[in-house]
């Protein structure tokens, strides 16, 4: 015999008196929906409203998403934004399971920051800067197919060289840069298409950023860590791409950069330039690592702060 099931149905109706909602709570800001005018615009999709709704009584995954059903409650049309919510949707899904296969456990993605809608990553894409999602993990176990940190990276956090929390992973969506390194070419190199190049360029042209004599004006080599890469990170996040909001903007920590290569971006430690990170080294050094002949994507080692080198760049990140 079929065993009888109990099914909430969800009834709206679209008449213009019962539209007269009170003030209703929408993303933590109160609202007054103006009914008249949204049921005077929207009143043709009430049919097509019902139907989706009582397609998805009858099988799963058909009906109206939780985001449609909170579009209808703030008097918005729910099918306005269907290529936005499968963009994020199928982002989140996506990135859950690169992360929950590549850390052998589930790893739980949380939403979407608001800035990252389609259009704006198709902005920051033209950067080379793509979203990525990092879990709160401690790298301080094996994990299997990966490159993990030499044995003196952990010796320094005992020693309380560098930050003790600079093993661990800080959780949450960040802007990531995915531009393909180069090899050294004595001084002269840059890399190939760069789209920072006319940022550092014009701030060399302003003399905010220095370089060596063989530099070209545009390449991310011979730019000081500590007092010039925040200028070059500043000019893009704030005034090129105009983010808001966001949590820092700053050069990759070492750990952060290892996370990435070994998840993300498969070009990193290839070749034999090295990058700077965020990570201070007992006050007057800095970090930087990643050359193909110094231990690739997991190689380390300390720099002085705020050295002009010609074989070390920087990538910009920003957390959200």
């Amino acid at each position: 015999m079929e065993q009888k099931r109990s099914v909430w149905l969800l009834k709206i109706s679209m008449k213009k008196e019962e539209l007269a909602m009170e003030k209703t709570m929408v993303n933590g800001l109160d609202q007054t929906p103006d009914a008249a005018e949204w049921f005077e615009k929207y009143k043709g999709i009430t049919k097509q409203i019902d139907e989706q709704l009582l397609r998805g009584l009858k099988e799963s995954g058909k009906g109206l998403t939780l985001g449609q059903l909170q579009l209808v409650v703030e008097h918005r049309n729910p099918f306005d934004v269907p290529v936005l919510r499968i963009f994020t949707d199928r982002l989140i899904v996506k990135t859950g399971k690169l992360l929950s296969r590549c850390f052998h456990k589930p790893i739980v993605v949380e939403l979407l920051p608001s800035w990252f809608t389609e259009d704006n990553l198709k902005k920051a894409a033209k950067f080379n800067l793509k979203p990525i999602f990092l879990p709160g993990e401690e790298l301080s176990r094996d994990l299997k197919n990966w490159m993990m940190p030499p044995a003196h990276f952990y010796e320094w956090i005992m020693r309380k060289k560098i930050a003790k929390d600079s093993a661990i992973l800080k959780r949450g969506w960040y802007l990531a840069d995915f531009s393909i390194g180069v090899d050294y070419a004595d001084g002269m190199q840059v890399f190939p298409n760069d789209p920072l190049a006319p940022i550092i360029e014009r701030l060399r042209q302003g003399r905010k950023v220095g370089k060596y004599g063989q530099t070209p004006m545009g390449s991310r080599f011979a730019i000081k860590p500590q007092s010039e890469w925040p200028l070059v990170i500043a000019e893009l996040v704030d005034n090129e791409l105009k983010i808001q909001p966001y949590k820092e903007k700053r050069l990759e920590r070492y750990i952060e950069f290892l996370a990435i290569g070994n998840v993300y971006d498969k070009n990193r430690g290839k070749f034999n330039m090295w990058e700077w990170f965020a990570d201070d080294f007992e006050g007057s050094g800095r970090l930087c690592g990643g050359g193909r002949g110094g231990g690739g994507l997991a190689g380390i080692r300390s720099d002085w702060a705020d050295g002009r080198n010609v074989h070390i760049v920087g990538r910009p990140l920003v957390s959200f």
